[in-house]
């Protein structure tokens, strides 16, 4: 009898211990087996336990890692309020899939947990129906309503309007009485926003000098007047905003000038990522850069771009097949075709990665600044092309071609002219774009890239007919 208590008690003491090390082991452990294995061993309850002393963010790397039954185990454990936090740090059509899988009421009573720009930004990701559906059992009143019909990657899109709003004639301590009430409810309580009684914008007070201010001063005393958005600012606007105040956070206006909400720090960083990932995908013609998309969905999605890709790749065979014979009578010059693509291919994308940063800067860039990208161009063009008649005549005589001189001109010509027009198109092209209100990074490197190859067997060929035809005919 006292050795069966003995191992009863003892399994206690294992229970016990591996539910001390739950948290640790739920944060730490890479091997997805032992996660299900401790999510299958323990119970409810110290499962709660552990992933309350975690944070939301924690919680997502581990959700994405478990299989679907254990997804469905946590999301059925975790308060409506911390699924709703966890719902914030997934992409939102991630989390449009996650909180459809609740019945309509759960959604509802999440919609009203979270942050109500993350909530439109979820909601939107629903199918019109399922929108629909999900709209109509939410308040009227509720904020989500109003952010949901803004375009988008517009500023209205962005904004929260869980923020505090005071008149300029509120006195500081009333101002502070009021952030200390409603706190728990904001978005951010960095900023206060100061209005006149009909709701336009006078200015912003920050929480430091609300803290320093003492009665009988009123807002209108202390409140500092910033730039401001407009509701339907798109997201380049945002950006260059950033850029150019570095606020905190920052007013959305409509057109009346009334204050409508506020794009708050985190969702500012949001934006600059989101913007920064989305002209990478333009630059490569990447339609996504989603490491966890499905492989098969991921080939469909980029197949389409290099097929283009490839299509606009087939002048560049036609005119090596103009230029077959003198490539069969001078062979080396196939040896050093692979050596000019590549050398202004890569200034044409220094260049280009020079203009889109001066294009996003306050000061922008103009025609001079293309001009010197050019003389650029032309002082490395003429180092690399020297080197490049070195390399060719030395490989030329080792060869024992014919006239290695001439060979060795052509590459360094070759090579001299397409390094000065490569920075000119890298210049142009998101330059030209940019005057037509198109998206400069759209002028992407592949594309780019492919307009310097062509033009540069055009010259490579073309040189090496002119001065070489007698070779042929010899």
């Amino acid at each position: 009898m006292g050795l069966k208590n003995d191992i009863i008690d003892n399994r206690r003491l294992y229970q016990i211990l591996v539910i001390k090390i739950t948290v640790e082991e739920l944060k730490g452990c890479v091997n997805m087996d032992i996660k299900d294995m401790l999510l299958n061993d323990a119970s409810d309850k110290d499962i709660l336990q552990a992933l309350e002393e975690m944070h939301s963010f924690d919680i997502v790397e581990i959700f994405k890692e478990l299989k679907p039954e254990y997804q469905e185990r946590l999301k059925q454990i975790l308060p409506t309020e911390q699924f709703a936090d966890v719902l914030s740090y997934l992409e939102p059509e991630h989390a449009a899939e996650l909180l459809q899988t609740q019945s309509l009421e759960e959604q509802v009573l999440v919609v009203q947990n979270l942050e109500p720009d993350d909530a439109a930004d979820i909601i939107n990701e629903f199918g019109k129906s399922e929108r629909l559906e999900l709209i109509n059992e939410l308040d009227a009143s509720d904020p989500v309503i109003n952010l949901i019909q803004y375009k988008e990657y517009t500023a209205g899109a962005y904004m929260n309007n869980d923020i505090l709003f005071v008149e300029g004639t509120n006195d500081v301590k009333d101002i502070t009485k009021k952030l200390i009430k409603s706190a728990a409810d904001l978005k951010s309580v960095k900023t206060i926003f100061v209005t006149d009684n009909e709701s336009k914008y006078l200015g912003q007070i920050a929480l430091k000098t609300l803290v320093r201010a003492k009665s009988p001063l009123t807002a209108q005393d202390i409140l500092k007047k910033e730039p401001v958005l407009n509701v339907f600012d798109d997201v380049d606007v945002i950006i260059k905003h950033m850029k150019y105040y570095g606020a905190y956070d920052v007013a959305v206006l409509n057109d009346e000038q009334k204050i409508i909400g506020a794009i708050t720090t985190d969702d500012l960083l949001d934006i600059y990522r989101d913007e920064a990932v989305e002209d990478i995908e333009k630059l490569s013609l990447l339609p996504d850069t989603d490491v966890k998309t499905n492989v098969f969905n991921s080939a469909l999605r980029r197949l389409p771009w290099l097929i283009i890709m490839m299509l606009l790749s087939i002048p560049l065979a036609l005119i090596t097949s103009n230029y077959e014979e003198i490539l069969t009578s001078v062979v080396i010059l196939a040896l050093f075709q692979p050596l000019l693509l590549d050398s202004g291919g890569n200034v044409a994308h220094q260049t280009l990665a020079v203009t889109l940063v001066g294009l996003t800067s306050k000061e922008g860039v103009s025609i001079k600044d293309g001009l010197k990208e050019a003389l650029s161009g032309m002082i490395i063009g003429l180092a690399l092309g020297i080197l490049a008649f070195i390399a060719a005549y030395i490989l030329s005589d080792l060869m024992k071609v014919e006239s290695p001189l001439l060979v060795s001109i052509v590459v360094s010509l070759t090579i001299w002219i397409i390094v000065i027009l490569a920075p000119i198109i890298g210049f142009l092209v998101p330059f030209i774009l940019s005057k037509l209100n198109f998206d400069p990074a759209s002028s992407s490197g592949p594309f780019i890239t492919t307009i310097i190859d062509v033009l540069c067997l055009v010259i490579y060929f073309g040189l090496a007919t002119l001065l070489l035809g007698g070779i042929i005919h010899a």
